[in-house]
């Protein structure tokens, strides 16, 4: 797998996350009215989905650091995009 392709699967898992986290705090949820408890659990899950948030968002900015590789290690892919041989991203 390659950085990109792990970056994309990355991205993906950090969106289904956020829209997990939204629904437990839509209080226009049928599950999430009546009952105190079920309010706190769902701001409980909700709190833990915002941490599990952070910790991707923080491992993607490892994954896809800022290029500062030389220009020798630069180089046009196949395609015609910029590539640093460096990061192996695309620039």
């Amino acid at each position: 797998m390659t950085v990109k392709n792990a970056l994309k699967i990355l991205e993906e898992f950090i969106e289904r996350k956020s829209e997990l986290k939204k629904g437990f705090l839509d209080m226009n949820m049928p599950w999430n009215q009546g009952q105190d408890c079920i309010k706190e659990l769902s701001k409980g899950l909700a709190t833990t989905m915002e941490k599990d948030i952070q910790i991707l968002n923080s491992l993607k900015m490892e994954l896809n650091p800022n290029c500062g590789h030389p220009e020798n290690l630069h180089d046009k892919g196949p395609d015609g995009n910029l590539y640093c041989m460096g990061c192996n991203l695309d620039l």
